[in-house]
């Protein structure tokens, strides 16, 4: 049979392969990646001339905008059509700043002010910025030594690193209190800028440390006229970074949100998608590569964007004056996809992508298995397998004749056929029941074998509520909610267990206590012997972040996979001198 062909965005990576596989020709293989697209699939133009339109006002200058939404929500997405938008427009210079990616993560403060002074002397030559811009540079590289002497990070064995730590007046060229004045005067003296834009990215993939650093910046010594700010940023996790670093004067929770308003004075979030939005997106991803000339496929994305502008749903509809338009198995596919992902899934770009990669290596594993069998049906039986695993498993389980007879009975009770559901399924199941295509006579029985024997590919590509709390209550430092939540995961399908694990990875990047994240990973460990090998290389990844007590955990844990750690641990020159010094006692030990 022929299956539809998977297809990517232009800047996805895309593996074009031409194999043969069992006698048979393998499809072709599409995957997208994670970067932000140059191209508006979603309807983000209308938060961009709204931010664009903000800006242009007088009456908000200085200005900080923020741009909320969750991870994967298109937030770069929206920066970069931003960028293309107000560089087209004159006496407007944009800077585009990510302090993840600062290599100075201890003085991320005097980056972020560094990298502005730094954009202005390179773009505006003939400005004569030179001696103005060093003397603020010099501010800011005095103010980093005496932050460093003050942390210990450099001993004062100079008369001129210990008159760092003098105080001085703001004339004075080693002194950052003049810095906001002085920079101020420099940006009303450069007549060709009329507004400089800084884009600020990835700000809740930070530590706290390096957030409240950043948002100390646009306060205390970027904020003056001429000068906007664009943070695009989850708000809540910026909002509990805000509150782990005020924690130690005791008002952490009463003053982040206080805080966060004081900076932000036009908040934005961007729209959940919805289904019908999702449908189009998916339809215009799976399209670029279907359609016959880039001219074409570009002549659909603008008849979405007016559709869009004008207020009309579904946005891909009355394409019948277009050069071409995707076919209705493409339209039909992804409708379902959209349906099934909207009730379980977080709706975000990104999770969409990622669903669809991993939709397009399931297929490929059942045509190289030889399992004959719709591209869409394996997409049904994801969502199934991603939502709804005690249900996946049990229908899993059953024999073929059992399968097909309980399969009738869940979608008549799931299209309102029939009243009663049957006690094998999940009352949560019943939207999956009622969509296409429908299963009862569809060979599914190799695939389900397939699978079965599979780690969920789809576990990774979001997590259910269900796996948020988990993921939670795991790093909570309460003992009853962790030690729960523990029992709780080790007896749960592989793939929320992995998918969890995952995310208790992800997460010690950003916790400043992460013994109690890195005991929940030892128990699942210890427990899961299929993934001791991921959690032992996460843990490796996540080091610099790893606390004493981690040691503690992994050398007590028993698990072979984990206890290799101590000796590389023991080695490492790049984390905690504590945690070093923990594993070499272990290795005594």
């Amino acid at each position: 049979m022929a299956h539809p062909r998977l297809a990517g965005p232009a800047e996805g990576s895309a593996v074009n392969e031409d194999e043969l596989a069992g006698g048979h020709m393998m499809s072709e293989l599409q995957l997208w990646d994670d970067n932000p697209t140059a191209v508006d699939l979603l309807g983000f133009t209308s938060i961009v001339d709204t931010v664009a339109a903000a800006l242009q006002s007088r009456s908000l200058d200085p200005v900080t905008i923020g741009i909320n939404a969750p991870w994967g929500g298109g937030k770069s997405t929206v920066l970069g059509l931003l960028k293309d938008e107000l560089n087209r427009q004159s006496g407007y210079r944009v800077i585009r700043l990510d302090p993840w990616e600062f290599d100075d993560q201890f003085d991320v403060r005097g980056a972020v002010i560094g990298e502005v002074l730094q954009d202005l002397l390179t773009n505006y030559p003939d400005e004569g910025l030179d001696d103005r811009v060093k003397d603020l540079l010099d501010r800011i590289s005095w103010s980093r030594v005496a932050s460093s002497m003050a942390r210990g990070r450099l001993v004062a064995q100079t008369e001129e690193l210990v008159q760092a730590l003098t105080p001085r007046s703001k004339e004075n060229a080693r002194s950052l209190a003049g810095f906001r004045s002085e920079f101020a005067k420099l940006l009303q003296d450069l007549a060709p800028l009329q507004r400089l834009v800084v884009l600020v990215d990835d700000l809740d993939r930070c530590l706290p440390d390096a957030v409240m650093a950043t948002l100390e910046a646009i306060k205390l010594f970027l904020s003056v006229e001429k000068v906007a700010f664009v943070l695009a940023a989850d708000q809540e996790m910026v909002r509990e970074s805000i509150a782990v670093s005020l924690d130690a004067t005791g008002r952490g929770e009463q003053f982040a949100q206080r805080y966060l308003e004081k900076i932000v004075q036009l908040p934005l979030s961007l729209p959940r998608i919805s289904a019908d939005e999702a449908a189009a997106f998916i339809t215009l991803l799976l399209s670029e590569q279907r359609c016959p000339q880039q001219e074409q496929y570009t002549q659909l994305i603008r008849h979405a964007q007016q559709r869009r502008a004008q207020g009309l749903s579904p946005v891909l509809a009355d394409m019948q004056s277009l050069p071409w338009e995707p076919d209705a198995e493409t339209v039909g596919l992804a409708s379902r996809l959209a349906t099934g992902l909207s009730a379980h899934r977080s709706g975000s770009p990104r999770s969409i992508k990622r669903f669809l990669n991993a939709w397009a290596l399931r297929t490929r594993i059942a045509e190289r298995h030889g399992i004959d069998i719709e591209a869409s049906v394996i997409a049904k039986l994801m969502l199934l397998e991603d939502s709804h695993s005690k249900d996946f498993e049990t229908l899993a389980g059953l024999q073929d004749a059992q399968r097909s007879e309980l399969l009738q009975r869940w979608q008549a009770w799931g299209r309102g056929e029939e009243p009663d559901k049957p006690d094998e399924v999940s009352e949560a199941s019943k939207e999956w029941a009622a969509s296409d295509p429908d299963l009862i006579n569809a060979p599914i029985g190799p695939y389900l074998s397939l699978a079965a024997s599979l780690v969920s590919l789809t576990a990774a590509a979001s997590l259910t509520q269900q796996q948020l709390s988990w993921a939670s209550d795991l790093a909570s430092a309460s003992d009853p909610h962790r030690n729960e939540a523990q029992t709780q995961i080790v007896a749960a399908p592989v793939a929320d267990q992995q998918a969890v694990a995952q995310a208790l990875i992800q997460r010690a990047r950003r916790e400043t206590e992460t013994d109690h994240l890195v005991q929940s990973l030892v128990y699942i460990a210890t427990h899961t012997a299929e993934l001791r090998a991921l959690i032992a290389q996460g843990l490796w990844e996540v080091r610099k972040y790893l606390l004493p007590g981690a040691v503690v955990d992994i050398d007590t844990s028993d698990v072979d996979e984990l206890r290799a750690l101590l000796p590389q641990l023991a080695e490492a020159t790049d984390i905690e001198p504590a945690v070093q010094q923990a594993a070499q006692m272990a290795l005594g030990r």
